[in-house]
């Protein structure tokens, strides 16, 4: 197949950036022509190799928009123009619907409802829409989607590796071997609940929580910290350059989101280093996490039963241990990039030839 990935409003290094680039080179090792769409020097652009259209695409209802992709399209054809981002779901679809460039797919990465507007646009631009969970899905058919609209492709993530032995890193942050080690990573903004995380440390003598990451909520975290009198055991340790190293050094990962994820990367790293996760139970963490066999699941916004999960989990190192292998499995067996792309294909084959 020939594949257009439009990224055309990529600018940053998040998830859905990633999720291209992990999905362009997991398309392409399954034999596949994949042209990336995206910004000159982006991250994108610099992690990706391979045939790119450079395009810097700023407003989605541009007309220039419209008229350089229309120009893009002249004299050439793609089997699936893939989108991504709300702010190329217009220009872009409009262009190649109008050129007959291709089937039109997007991607959805939020577990967020449609406007009624959006879903009759939408649903009028494009050929199948993939949401990345069952929870996006559910919130787009609340919304109005058709089902038979609609096909669930989970992502996968490269596993991640740790160059260094945790013990060696452990002794670096400051850690005494013995101490139980709780890791978050991510932006730092109310929705992901790092206050839950530090209310439920507060309330386990035992835990101890490194917060990596950097973000506009720091300030009032650490304020948070100093009120309930855990700065010695809440840390905040900024942007980490080697993710696998801290990962693999915490004795779980802790994602406590208080608003719907839909599909968080963290959670699939966490998992390839044979980490267990714990997370509230919202939008498409239930989806990856299975409680009590990979990780544990607790109710958003709840600190008393994050409270009493770290206890529990601090009492049982065999569970640990084991809801951790059983985690590396899982994902070396459905969350890999070779498996995403195994996923994806499938939709895009069935989008072309609707008998499959």
């Amino acid at each position: 197949m020939k594949v257009l990935e439009v990224g055309s409003s990529l600018y940053d290094w998040g998830g859905i950036e990633r999720y291209v680039a992990y999905l362009t080179e997991g398309l392409r090792g399954r034999g596949h022509e994949v042209t990336v769409s995206c910004p000159p020097g982006s991250p994108l652009d610099e992690r990706v190799s391979g045939e790119k259209f450079r395009f810097a695409l700023r407003g989605q209802f541009s007309p220039k928009n419209y008229l350089r992709y229309r120009k893009f399209f002249r004299g050439r054809s793609f089997d699936v123009i893939h989108l991504h981002f709300s702010p190329d779901f217009v220009m872009p679809a409009l262009a190649a619907r109008h050129a007959r460039a291709g089937k039109i797919v997007a991607t959805r990465h939020v577990a967020l409802k449609w406007s009624a507007g959006k879903v009759k646009r939408y649903t009028g631009l494009f050929d199948h829409i993939i949401p990345v969970s069952h929870a996006v899905e559910q919130k787009l058919a609340e919304s109005g989607v058709p089902m038979q609209m609609m096909t669930v492709a989970k992502a996968g993530t490269p596993g991640l590796v740790a160059e260094r032995a945790p013990e060696a890193v452990r002794k670096d942050l400051g850690l005494a071997d013995s101490e139980f080690v709780v890791g978050s990573f991510g932006r730092l903004v109310p929705e992901k609940g790092i206050e839950v995380l530090l209310k439920a440390v507060s309330a386990t003598q035992n835990a101890r929580a490194l917060i990596f990451g950097e973000g506009p909520h720091r300030p009032a975290l650490e304020d948070l910290a100093r009120s309930l009198s855990i700065t010695d055991r809440a840390e905040f340790k900024g942007f980490v350059p080697n993710v696998a190293d801290a990962m693999n050094a915490c004795d779980l990962v802790a994602v406590p989101s208080t608003w719907d994820e839909a599909f968080p990367y963290s959670v699939l790293e966490a998992m390839s280093l044979g980490r267990p996760v714990v997370a509230s139970r919202v939008g498409g963490l239930p989806e990856i996490v299975e409680s009590g066999i990979t990780g544990m699941l607790f109710e958003r916004n709840n600190d008393q039963e994050l409270a009493s999960v770290l206890r529990g989990l601090i009492a049982d190192e065999g569970k640990r241990v084991t809801m951790g292998e059983t985690a590396k499995t899982r994902h070396r067996e459905d969350y890999t990039v070779e498996k995403m792309a195994e996923r994806i294909e499938q939709v895009f084959l069935r989008v072309g030839d609707p008998k499959i």
